[in-house]
């Protein structure tokens, strides 16, 4: 009898046991499953294509697709320039673009515009091509979308990028693996420009210097260079 009025018993309280590791469980169990959850778009767009960027960098169209916007806990942190990304100011992140373009953003749904400077790289989320702060979605009006489909047109690029376009070419005179011997070219080749430099670079597990002269407007400039300096076969490259 006694053995039989012990078995209720142990029931209970394994099934107490197994209620009160259920209680303690779910909540890690729906946490786990919003964390994992994929992303979604808030809606379709079936009134306009994506458009792959351009190849070459210039003022202008560059690109048109899905834009999103980040917030918290992005505000605060360090972007992918160093600065310190504020949620509030008029900043975008872009995967390709030079940091410090300025760019116009077009939301094409309300055509509604914005000048943003790309100071971080994303989005890392597929078919979307920038990522805008805050008060980017809000003066576009698709904070409470998430999403929009914007255009892109640079208006401004950094001015190192700027300067390459303008002068893209250079003249390669020499590649060395002595330094000795690539600071003997430079000496010679600065008797007449005195604007050669030498370059260092890896090549694998050695370094390597390349003496080279630049920048030029167009590759027919170079070549006239080179071939007042006495190197007609110099190599003439763009950057």
């Amino acid at each position: 009898m006694q053995k039989l009025l012990r078995t209720p018993q142990i029931n209970r309280g394994f099934k107490g046991l197994l209620i009160h590791l259920l209680a303690l469980c779910l909540p890690l169990l729906l946490l786990i499953s919003c964390a994992t959850k994929p992303p979604t778009d808030s809606k379709p767009f079936p009134h306009y294509q994506t458009t792959a960027p351009q190849q070459k960098l210039g003022l202008g169209f560059y690109q048109q697709g899905i834009a999103s916007w980040y917030g918290h806990p992005f505000h605060g942190c360090p972007t992918a320039s160093g600065e310190i990304y504020d949620m509030h100011a008029l900043t975008a992140a872009h995967k390709e673009l030079p940091l410090g373009s300025k760019v116009l953003v077009t939301n094409l749904e309300n055509q509604h515009q914005i000048e943003v400077v790309i100071n971080d790289r994303g989005p890392f989320i597929k078919n979307r091509i920038i990522d805008l702060s805050l008060t980017g979605a809000r003066r576009l009006a698709m904070e409470n979308n998430g999403t929009a489909m914007v255009r892109l047109d640079i208006t401004e690029l950094p001015k190192s990028i700027s300067d390459s376009l303008k002068n893209p070419f250079a003249i390669q005179f020499g590649a060395f693996k002595n330094h000795a011997q690539a600071v003997a070219m430079q000496k010679k080749v600065a008797q007449s420009n005195s604007k050669v430099f030498i370059e260092k670079v890896s090549h694998g597990d050695e370094p390597l210097y390349r003496v080279r002269l630049g920048w030029f407007p167009s590759k027919a400039a170079a070549h006239r260079e080179a071939r007042r300096l006495g190197h007609r076969g110099a190599y003439v490259f763009r950057r």
